[in-house]
Parts: structure tokens; sequence; C-alpha cells
């Protein structure tokens, strides 16, 4: 056997035991139920709106010392709730969206799309009330919107974080119940 084999042979097999491990956890985890992981994604939504809550901030309070440390408190407590949501969300939704197409069959492929679809059509809402909310705050008759550069830096961000985390939260909240193996 070729080396490239091999190795191809040693990875699909952590990767079999990677899988049993954390179907293993899934059963014995509070989150094995719908209800339990779609809490999860209200939990990761709320997280990713910390973000959406820093961009607010910066708007109406920078340049200040109180909307830096503002946004960096929001930021981080941002990152550690939605890790945390994250890594129980990819678990359980077996890991359609992060795997590449070689390691799903033609129903997890679907899956895959449908989540991607949605999750496009939220960006483009998300867009869409993004620059109506801007519309509605500008002051006057004015067409140009001022800001401050924090702002606009951290709405940005928040555009970017909540399309990067929105198939996640998609896949968590459509994600079945998992069929684990046999219980003998």
């Amino acid at each position: 056997m070729t080396d490239k084999a091999d190795r191809t042979l040693r990875r699909a097999e952590r990767d079999r035991i990677r899988v049993e491990k954390a179907e293993e956890w899934l059963r014995g985890s509070r989150y094995r139920t719908r209800r339990a992981r779609r809490r999860l994604t209200v939990v990761g939504g709320g997280a990713v709106s910390l973000v959406w809550g820093s961009a607010v901030v910066c708007w109406f309070l920078a340049p200040s010392t109180t909307a830096m440390w503002t946004t960096f408190a929001l930021g981080a407590t941002a990152l550690v709730v939605y890790g945390w949501a994250a890594s129980v969300l990819v678990v359980a939704a077996q890991g359609v969206i992060g795997a590449g197409n070689a390691h799903l069959d033609e129903r997890q492929q679907a899956e895959r799309n449908r989540i991607y679809a949605l999750a496009h059509r939220g960006t483009f809402w998300m867009l869409l009330a993004t620059a109506a909310g801007m519309t509605l705050v500008r002051p006057g008759d004015d067409l140009v919107i001022e800001i401050p550069s924090a702002a606009a830096l951290m709405l940005a961000v928040a555009v970017l974080v909540t399309h990067l985390t929105l198939p996640h939260l998609i896949a968590g909240w459509r994600a079945a119940d998992p069929v684990l193996g046999d219980e003998d």
C-alpha cells in the first residue's frame, strides 16, 4: 500500500472514531432533543445580536472610551457564548455545514444546500433591514449618512459575523433528532 493511501485510511479511521465519540456524547447530552437544540440556537442568535449591539453602541457613543470598552465586552461575551453554542450545534447537525462533499451522502448534501439557500436569503433580508434602519436614523433631509468610523467598522463586522454564523444557526434549528446506533 502506498503512503498516500495509508494516510487516507488513517484519516478515514480517525474521522469514524470522531463521529462515534460525538454520537456517544450527544446520546448522553441534554441537547439530544430538538427542543433543547432550538433553545441553544436562540442563545447562539443572542450572542450574534451582541455584535449588532456593539455597532449600535459605536454609532451613538463613538469616539469615546465608553464605546471602546463596551464594544470589547460585548465582542468577548459574544465570542465565548457563540463558541460554546456552535460547538454543540456542529455536533448536533452531524457536521453537515463544515464537511466536504466527499464525506456527505446525497441527503446531507441536499440538506446543506437548503441550509445555505435559507442563510443567503436571511443575509439578503438582514442587509435590507440594515439599509432601511440606517435610512430611518439619518437626521433631517440629508442624503448622506454621517457615522463614526468605529460604527462603520462594527457594522461591517456584524454583517460578516451574521453571514458566517447563519448557516450554523439554521442547521441547529432544523436538525432532526439524530438516529443513533442500536441500543442492544
